[in-house]
């Protein structure tokens, strides 16, 4: 007679199975899309930086123009093939009403600053290296954070402000140490900080809500034609009204000279968007969190590698603690309420029995 309790083992252990197999694939999606979202943002960072030299492309403006160019073309033929990876734009739930009051009075801005902080980040490597400068933009969420409190977005507390006090003075001892200091680099650098971070406020302003809410790619197939639109008619006319070097139009045998080198560049920045989209469907927030805080690291070690950037000591403890703090800082934003309940350690407690818990089921 057929042992009973063998029988439900059996069938037990063959309805495990499969889970265990889906679970194992989800687990490879979310490692494969971090590691592509770190290649990627690090690629395009280190290419830039090569692409920009004065002995090669020394155009800004012109390079974010190309890329605006290119991810229109790129994102809207995507659309055509693939219009499930526009969900903003096609998928009957979550599709945005686009009319032209929409796309003037709350894309167009949020897409302008875009623009800014490209041309700003792009400018910026004429100056400093790759290492100070992705140590400068960790200030970013402070600057996030004082504009989220002026508009009444953000609640203030005192132990949230402390911490990002301590990413104050990391990115000051970062600051203070480089060696190679270049005070345009880190202006620029500065103010495509702003710009960058007024973006994300404004967007979390105006894009979001039901009805309002565009998905990475969709937001570059509706962004991309109109800054390209601005970017042309700044081109054109800035000869015509007042010369600027940095806006400055290169000769046609230069782009030719660089064609091959240009092209890569802007298939580099489409990908990214494009890992970034994907990833966001596999990722959890406290994934994506830690794979950019891997990223900046990755970063500031391929430009010294890449470029030979000096990174002192000083620069080094800095950083580091930039991220720690930046961290802290995200999971105090993200569980408020635990902190305020816990307080400070109990809250860090808390939040890793949380994440620990989330990984087990």
């Amino acid at each position: 007679m057929p042992d009973a309790g063998a029988d439900e083992a059996l069938e037990a252990a063959m309805e495990t199975k499969p889970l265990l197999r889906e679970d194992a694939q989800k687990l490879m999606s979310k490692v494969f899309w971090s590691i592509a979202l770190i290649a990627c943002s690090a690629a395009l960072i280190t290419y830039n930086k090569y692409l920009i030299h004065p002995t090669r492309f020394p155009y800004p403006v012109v390079l974010v123009y190309l890329h605006m160019v290119g991810g229109s073309f790129l994102s809207w033929i995507l659309l055509l093939i693939c219009p499930g990876l526009f969900p903003a734009l096609t998928d009957t739930e979550k599709k945005v009403g686009v009319s032209a009051r929409f796309l003037t009075r709350r894309v167009l801005p949020v897409g302008l600053l875009f623009t800014t902080s490209l041309v700003l980040s792009n400018t910026a490597y004429q100056y400093a290296s790759v290492a100070f400068l992705q140590m400068v933009k960790q200030s970013n969420v402070i600057i996030v954070f004082v504009f989220s409190l002026m508009l009444g977005l953000e609640k203030f507390r005192v132990r949230m402000a402390l911490v990002l006090l301590c990413v104050m003075a990391a990115t000051t001892l970062t600051v203070r140490g480089e060696v190679n200091f270049s005070l345009t680099g880190f202006l620029v650098q500065l103010s495509c900080n702003f710009a960058e971070s007024a973006k994300v406020v404004l967007q979390g302003v105006l894009l979001a809500g039901a009805g309002r809410k565009l998905d990475p790619l969709s937001f570059v197939a509706l962004v991309s034609p109109m800054c390209a639109c601005c970017l042309g008619g700044i081109l054109l006319l800035q000869p015509r009204v007042h010369a600027l070097s940095w806006i400055a139009m290169p000769a046609w045998d230069t782009l030719h000279a660089c064609s091959f080198l240009l092209a890569g560049n802007v298939l580099c920045a489409f990908a990214l968007n494009l890992v970034i989209a994907n990833y966001l469907k596999h990722g959890s927030p406290l994934a994506f969190l830690l794979t950019n805080l891997v990223k900046d690291a990755m970063i500031v070690i391929v430009s010294t590698a890449t470029f030979g950037d000096h990174v002192s000591l000083q620069q080094k403890c800095a950083f580091s603690a930039q991220l720690t703090f930046i961290a802290i800082w995200s999971w105090m934003k993200a569980n408020p309420d635990l902190f305020d309940r816990q307080g400070f350690l109990g809250g860090l407690l808390g939040t890793f029995r949380t994440t620990s818990a989330a990984h087990e089921a």
